[in-house]
């Protein structure tokens, strides 16, 4: 009889231990935070829009790059559209196409370039004699554009390291 009392106790603790689990109410996300999109007005896309850009790689430095309207030098950067680029390497011995993005800032002496400012995103691999290129144009790029002597000058900027909050 005892354990039958034992058993029935057992039992009855068991079930009444069991509950209903909680629902865990889902916190909300907060909104992500929307890239800043620079006004149009402030940009250089819509001026070098389907223009087309000469250079010589050979002439290339470490962190200069001068660009004009001389169809002589084998080297093209083509602004595609407002928004896309196009790099012909034609050198004897490299061949390479480099596609990315642009967003160039009108630099008029009031514009402060924001931090982390990069004009030029790459996005194909450039073949391996086109890496140092690829390489400086996806980097914080200052760009000089004088309209009157039709010159483009590429000058590498300062990159500055990530911020990371808490450290």
């Amino acid at each position: 009889m005892k354990k039958i009392i034992f058993i029935l106790l057992c039992f009855s603790q068991i079930v009444f231990a069991q509950h209903k689990k909680k629902k865990v109410e889902k916190i909300p996300l907060k909104q992500q935070i929307e890239k800043y999109k620079t006004p149009d007005d402030q940009l250089l896309n819509g001026t070098l829009k389907g223009s087309k850009w000469y250079f010589d790689m050979k002439n290339y430095k470490e962190g200069k790059l001068y660009l004009n309207k001389d169809n002589t030098k084998p080297d093209v950067l083509n602004f595609v559209d407002d928004k896309k680029i196009q790099i012909n390497i034609n050198q004897k011995n490299c061949k390479s196409l480099i596609r990315g993005t642009y967003e160039i800032l009108k630099n008029d002496g009031s514009t402060t370039m924001p931090m982390g400012y990069h004009p030029f995103k790459i996005t194909s691999l450039a073949q391996k004699c086109a890496e140092n290129l690829s390489g400086f144009l996806s980097g914080a790029v200052d760009v000089f554009f004088d309209e009157n002597s039709q010159v483009i000058e590429l000058t590498e900027g300062e990159n500055f390291p990530p911020i990371v909050p808490g450290q």
